[in-house]
């Protein structure tokens, strides 16, 4: 029986441990796979060797493919974003695998908003997502979490809410369109009083 040594080598090589590897623990078969996984799960930048080392562990321990990783992942990330603004866990991962993506969604969803706890997620995004065109129309920016806190709890018409708390010209006048409303420090009160250490033009 002959033995094929260029193979003996190289299943040889391919187990020692990776050289990029801090912890010494993964061999360089599987090191290129670890680095992958980890940069797909932190989502944003290359994964370190660090992160590398410290993801494969967890990942091993969930008796998952490479693929069937990625592919959870690509139905989860979304959610976990738009409703939490970071990745799944890796136990999110493992428990949501084989659920619908309604299932999946309605979990990210009922979670709590991390900022306003009160809040479930999918509230949030909903009352956002409905004043949004309001502030927009009135204010010139995107709703903020606190104001969509307030129209989920209030039940309070956006389209009225944002009318409400619109600045209004002291004069009842329009600013004609060349002038940058609140260039000269006006209040965040909106009360249209001249913000202290500033003098308005002509002063």
């Amino acid at each position: 029986m002959s033995i094929d040594w260029n193979a003996a080598a190289k299943e040889y090589i391919d187990n020692l441990p990776s050289p990029h590897d801090p912890t010494g623990q993964i061999p360089i078969k599987e090191w290129a796979t670890a680095v992958k996984l980890a940069t797909a799960a932190r989502f944003g930048g290359h994964a370190s060797p660090h992160e590398a080392a410290l993801f494969w562990p967890e990942f091993k321990a969930t008796g998952m493919a490479p693929q069937e990783f990625e592919a959870v992942l690509d139905k989860l990330a979304p959610l976990s974003y738009t409703y939490h603004g970071r990745p799944p866990s890796m136990a999110e991962i493992v428990q949501l695998k084989d659920k619908s993506p309604k299932e999946a969604r309605t979990y990210f969803g009922d979670l709590p908003h991390k900022i306003y706890p009160h809040v479930s997620a999918a509230d949030m995004v909903k009352a956002v997502q409905a004043a949004k065109p309001h502030a927009n129309e009135h204010l010139g920016r995107d709703a903020t979490l606190n104001e969509a806190a307030y129209l989920h709890h209030s039940s309070e018409n956006p389209a009225d809410y944002y009318s409400r708390i619109a600045p209004k010209d002291q004069t009842g006048g329009t600013l004609p369109s060349n002038v940058v409303q609140g260039a000269f420090g006006r209040n965040p009160g909106n009360d249209g009083v001249q913000a202290p250490g500033r003098q308005a033009p002509g002063q």
